[in-house]
């Protein structure tokens, strides 16, 4: 299938705007530089143990902003860690009702799972 890639916004205290960010299938939630997220999105009093792809183990900050992928808009979780690479996870997916279709490697519009708007 190789890399699938979307364009999403992202609001909070501010706006943040990608033109393409890789969306990770094996990651349960959408990862954001901490100084990113400290910028843009509204922090909470959340910390979590994340464990990464290659077997670490990293305290992540827990943020909410506002996220929208192809016109599907609603509130999503996001953790955020030092030199953290931003990738779309699969509760954002889920949250927005989307999909990645694994023949054609794009991003489609599905019933959804929790809430967008």
């Amino acid at each position: 299938m190789g890399h699938v890639f979307v364009k999403a916004r992202f609001k909070g205290r501010g706006v943040v705007e990608f033109e393409k960010i890789l969306v990770d299938t094996g990651a349960s939630f959408t990862i954001m530089p901490l100084d990113v997220a400290e910028r843009y999105f509204i922090e909470t009093p959340f910390t979590v143990d994340l464990k990464l792809g290659d077997g670490r183990v990293v305290k992540a900050k827990v943020f909410v902003a506002e996220g929208e992928i192809e016109g599907r808009r609603g509130p999503l979780r996001i953790m955020a860690f030092e030199n953290a690479i931003p990738v779309v996870g699969v509760d954002t997916l889920e949250t927005l009702g989307l999909k990645v279709d694994p023949v054609t490697g794009r991003i489609e519009k599905t019933e959804y799972y929790m809430l967008y708007i």
